[in-house]
């Protein structure tokens, strides 16, 4: 770590070069992964999957969701060590150093405040009834106020703080998750659970999308952290331990908790497992480990859009905090199923293109990637055609296999044919520029 950054810790990275010097250890990066997979919305999906698949079929899609979702990842991450760029600024060739405000910041910044006013929305939920359990009554919308808060902080001190909570943090949730597997399985029987559901409602490969929709954003913005990595090897380290095993067991604890207790209400399944206080005092924590990611990228999307400059990120974190504190007393996690699925389309095709133009069109090659100006025409209409596919594909209008997967599929190829068919004209820019140009006004 830099001697800035050791004077001033709010001093984290916003849109400028992560230089060789300033790179860190992998297992920081994985605990952060790991702290992000310990969340309320791991344990919603596994409740719903407990009520439309066998527990069997749940693993199954659980495992190979995460596995595409880890192979993505690790792709899109490497490209982010080895140009030392966040996930926004990665795209800029791709789309063109004006196109990617438009299209990976504009929905990074939506989705991710989107996300942190769901976390912020539980948190509360779950404060509140930590409250009642002591006999006070508290209003919902000034939880959401204080923990919103809480979690912004954490936020705006950017990948450092982000690290201490989580290595704080994680041991204490693994356990609680644990406890509570064991808990369900011990009031209601393994035979009662393992039988509760006997026939998919769901087929697999809408389960699969599922899985790989609650994860499009981490996917897309895996760059924000591994930038910090200092080879391809510390990433790929990164993402599958951070990421595969976390999330496996999250999904099937929210499966058989949810089985166990008869109880899809996340808040109603951890007050139930006899220990409420404690349950309680977890549920915050998990929140607050994942929501702190959520505004910190959302924070480097807004600085991408406006080309702000870094010492602007801690600001920038705590007006989008206050943006997701607001939709989170509106009610936006009732919704948390539609935006799920809306994710789960447009947004992993981004990281497609990002894919076919670093390793296809670059080569894999650092040497060959340069930030485009203005805008690639070439990567908008490559992602109007993946998001759109995927989304007729989440509403059921047309059906192939796995809208998210078929969403990425489809950027990938029309990216490479239509780059191949357009190189020399104007489609896919208005002329490259280093590095140094595209963030010389954000340092």
């Amino acid at each position: 770590m830099s001697t800035k950054e050791n004077k001033n810790t709010t001093q984290d990275k916003g849109l400028s070069q992560v230089m060789p010097d300033e790179k860190r250890k992998w297992g920081s990066i994985a605990f952060i992964w790991i702290g992000t997979m310990i969340c309320i919305p791991m344990l919603m999906v596994g409740g719903i999957f407990a009520g439309a698949l066998t527990l069997s079929s749940i693993l199954v899609a659980t495992v190979i969701g995460f596995a595409i979702a880890c192979l993505l990842m690790i792709l899109g991450g490497i490209v982010g060590a080895e140009l030392g760029l966040n996930a926004t600024m990665t795209s800029t060739r791709a789309f063109g150093l004006t196109g990617a405000n438009f299209t990976m910041a504009l929905v990074i910044f939506v989705c991710e405040t989107g996300w942190f006013a769901v976390q912020t929305a539980t948190c509360a939920m779950a404060f509140n009834t930590l409250m009642e359990a002591a006999g006070v009554s508290f209003p919902f919308w000034a939880s959401c106020v204080i923990w919103g808060a809480v979690m912004c902080v954490t936020a705006v001190y950017g990948i450092k703080w982000m690290s201490v909570l989580n290595y704080i943090a994680v041991p204490l949730l693994i356990i609680m998750c644990a406890y509570g597997g064991y808990h369900a399985i011990n009031t209601a029987g393994w035979d009662s659970i393992s039988s509760a559901v006997t026939q998919n409602a769901m087929s697999m490969p809408v389960a699969i999308s599922t899985v790989i929709g609650l994860f499009a954003l981490g996917i897309t913005c895996n760059a924000d952290y591994t930038r910090y990595c200092k080879s391809r090897a510390d990433v790929t380290k990164a993402c599958l331990l951070g990421v595969l095993p976390a999330a496996v067991l999250m999904i099937m604890v929210g499966a058989i908790m949810a089985l166990g207790t008869g109880n899809y209400d996340v808040t109603s399944m951890f007050a139930g497992l006899g220990l409420p206080i404690l349950a309680m005092l977890v549920l915050i924590l998990a929140t607050w480990t994942t929501n702190t990611g959520n505004a910190y990228m959302s924070g480097l999307a807004v600085c991408k859009m406006f080309s702000l400059k870094d010492k602007q990120r801690p600001i920038v974190t705590i007006l989008v905090g206050i943006i997701g504190i607001v939709v989170a007393i509106a009610g936006l996690a009732d919704a948390l199923n539609a935006f799920i699925t809306v994710l789960g389309a447009v947004v992993p095709p981004i990281m497609g293109i990002i894919i076919a133009d670093y390793w296809v069109i670059c080569k894999g090659k650092a040497e060959n990637w340069k930030p485009q100006r203005g805008i690639n025409w070439v990567g908008i209409i490559a992602w109007i055609c993946g998001g759109g596919f995927a989304l007729l594909e989440a509403l059921q209008v047309v059906t192939v296999f796995s809208s998210a997967l078929d969403g990425i599929i489809i950027g990938f190829i029309v990216y490479i044919v239509l780059y191949k068919l357009l190189a020399k004209t104007k489609a896919i820019g208005q002329g490259e520029m280093t590095i140094e140009e595209a963030t010389a006004n954000v340092k």
